[in-house]
Protein backbone atom coordinates (compact mmCIF):
# COMPACT_ATOMS: atom_id res chain seq x y z
CA UNK A 1 0.00 0.00 0.00
CA UNK A 2 2.95 2.30 0.49
CA UNK A 3 4.86 3.81 3.39
CA UNK A 4 2.54 5.22 6.03
CA UNK A 5 -0.60 4.15 4.15
CA UNK A 6 -3.42 2.51 6.04
CA UNK A 7 -6.53 0.59 5.04
CA UNK A 8 -8.69 3.48 6.18
CA UNK A 9 -6.84 5.88 3.88
CA UNK A 10 -6.37 3.69 0.82
CA UNK A 11 -8.63 0.63 0.84
CA UNK A 12 -11.77 2.05 2.47
CA UNK A 13 -12.46 4.69 -0.23
CA UNK A 14 -12.02 2.06 -2.96
CA UNK A 15 -14.36 -0.35 -1.17
CA UNK A 16 -16.92 2.43 -0.58
CA UNK A 17 -16.91 3.36 -4.27
CA UNK A 18 -17.27 -0.29 -5.29
CA UNK A 19 -20.17 -0.91 -2.87
CA UNK A 20 -22.03 2.23 -4.02
CA UNK A 21 -21.99 0.90 -7.57
CA UNK A 22 -22.73 -2.69 -6.56
CA UNK A 23 -25.75 -1.74 -4.41
CA UNK A 24 -27.13 1.23 -6.36
CA UNK A 25 -30.32 -0.65 -7.34
CA UNK A 26 -30.77 -2.46 -4.01
CA UNK A 27 -33.20 -1.00 -1.45
CA UNK A 28 -31.58 0.07 1.83
CA UNK A 29 -31.89 -2.37 4.72
CA UNK A 30 -32.41 -1.27 8.29
CA UNK A 31 -29.69 -2.49 10.63
CA UNK A 32 -30.82 -5.45 12.72
CA UNK A 33 -29.17 -6.08 16.07
CA UNK A 34 -28.09 -9.74 16.16
CA UNK A 35 -29.95 -11.99 18.59
CA UNK A 36 -28.46 -11.89 22.06
CA UNK A 37 -26.79 -8.49 21.68
CA UNK A 38 -27.90 -5.22 23.22
CA UNK A 39 -27.07 -1.67 22.10
CA UNK A 40 -26.09 0.55 25.03
CA UNK A 41 -25.26 4.29 25.09
CA UNK A 42 -21.67 4.73 26.26
CA UNK A 43 -19.73 7.90 27.06
CA UNK A 44 -16.95 7.84 24.45
CA UNK A 45 -14.46 9.51 26.83
CA UNK A 46 -14.99 7.39 29.96
CA UNK A 47 -16.37 4.12 28.58
CA UNK A 48 -19.13 4.23 31.20
CA UNK A 49 -22.86 3.90 30.56
CA UNK A 50 -24.50 7.19 29.56
CA UNK A 51 -28.03 8.48 29.05
CA UNK A 52 -29.20 8.04 25.46
CA UNK A 53 -28.71 11.26 23.51
CA UNK A 54 -26.21 12.76 25.96
CA UNK A 55 -23.36 14.69 24.33
CA UNK A 56 -20.31 12.57 23.53
CA UNK A 57 -22.09 9.21 23.52
CA UNK A 58 -21.82 6.32 21.11
CA UNK A 59 -23.81 3.10 20.77
CA UNK A 60 -21.87 -0.05 21.57
CA UNK A 61 -23.13 -3.61 21.39
CA UNK A 62 -22.73 -6.02 24.28
CA UNK A 63 -23.35 -9.69 24.97
CA UNK A 64 -25.57 -10.37 28.01
CA UNK A 65 -23.74 -9.62 31.25
CA UNK A 66 -20.84 -7.73 29.65
CA UNK A 67 -22.15 -4.15 29.48
CA UNK A 68 -21.11 -1.51 32.02
CA UNK A 69 -23.37 -1.54 35.11
CA UNK A 70 -26.44 0.69 35.44
CA UNK A 71 -25.03 2.26 38.60
CA UNK A 72 -21.62 2.69 40.16
CA UNK A 73 -20.52 2.64 43.76
CA UNK A 74 -17.88 5.06 44.95
CA UNK A 75 -16.46 4.71 48.46
CA UNK A 76 -17.13 7.72 50.68
CA UNK A 77 -19.83 9.66 48.80
CA UNK A 78 -23.34 10.95 49.31
CA UNK A 79 -26.01 8.96 47.54
CA UNK A 80 -28.80 10.51 45.48
CA UNK A 81 -30.87 11.28 48.58
CA UNK A 82 -27.97 12.74 50.55
CA UNK A 83 -27.09 9.82 52.84
CA UNK A 84 -23.35 9.47 53.42
CA UNK A 85 -21.98 6.14 52.20
CA UNK A 86 -18.76 5.18 53.98
CA UNK A 87 -16.26 2.40 53.73
CA UNK A 88 -17.29 -0.69 55.69
CA UNK A 89 -14.94 -1.68 58.56
CA UNK A 90 -13.98 -4.87 56.69
CA UNK A 91 -13.19 -2.96 53.51
CA UNK A 92 -11.31 -0.34 55.51
CA UNK A 93 -9.06 -2.99 57.08
CA UNK A 94 -8.44 -4.55 53.65
CA UNK A 95 -7.53 -1.21 52.06
CA UNK A 96 -5.23 -0.30 54.95
CA UNK A 97 -3.41 -3.65 54.93
CA UNK A 98 -0.06 -3.92 53.22
CA UNK A 99 -1.43 -6.12 50.42
CA UNK A 100 -3.81 -3.56 48.97
CA UNK A 101 -6.88 -5.55 49.96
CA UNK A 102 -7.88 -6.44 46.42
CA UNK A 103 -7.74 -10.22 46.94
Amino acid sequence: MGKGATGGQVAAPIFTSFMKDALQDAPPLEFRVPNGLRLVSINRRTGLRASAGSPGTILESFKPGTSPPDSYSVIGFQDEIGIRQDLSPEAGRAVMSGTGGLY
